[in-house]
């Protein structure tokens, strides 16, 4: 799954949806709300991913394997007690291959943090769990798990592959 058109088929499917919602709340056709309001419509959706556009870009643009990790921020109060046992995995994994990947840590609260909607989109809400954790390389998404640690090995295994 190439990240990028991921993020592509994201922002498309939102801009349908609010041009849909604003001509239904406006009783007028969708071509007549871009008509009216495209511009306006155009600046909201680009406001909206330009977070995302820029970190899915850095993400794209390592040569090395990628261990992104989407995780509630540590300074809350609420803490997500699978967020930090993931972390001593996601430690393994940066002790056993150091410089050879690159790992990319995520508040969900920060702007940014949203890239998690657009990984697990079209998933029931109560599966929608942070932590967040992806494996990607050269723009492609190997693997995405949501709510759970997962074992250092299991990392492992798919960073192994892509660095053969």
């Amino acid at each position: 799954m190439d990240l990028q058109k991921i993020l592509d088929e994201h922002r498309q499917s939102f801009k349908t949806r609010l041009v849909e919602s604003l001509a239904a709340k406006h009783s007028i056709s969708s071509d007549e709300v871009m008509e009216q309001l495209g511009d306006s419509v155009d600046n909201l959706v680009e406001s909206r991913y330009a977070p995302l556009k820029q970190v899915v870009e850095a993400i794209c643009a390592v040569p090395k394997p990628v261990l992104l990790n989407i995780m509630r921020d540590r300074q809350r109060e609420d803490t997500c007690k699978i967020c930090l046992a993931n972390e001593a995995n996601i430690r393994v994994v940066d002790e056993k291959y150091g410089d050879s990947i690159s790992i990319f840590e995520i508040s969900e609260d920060s702007p940014a943090g949203a890239l998690y909607q657009v990984l697990f989109q079209g998933a029931p809400d109560e599966d929608k769990k942070v932590p967040l954790t992806a494996i990607i390389h050269n723009c492609d998404v190997k693997r995405v798990w949501a709510g759970k640690s997962v074992d250092s090995s299991v990392y492992a295994s798919l960073i192994k592959k892509a660095l053969a």
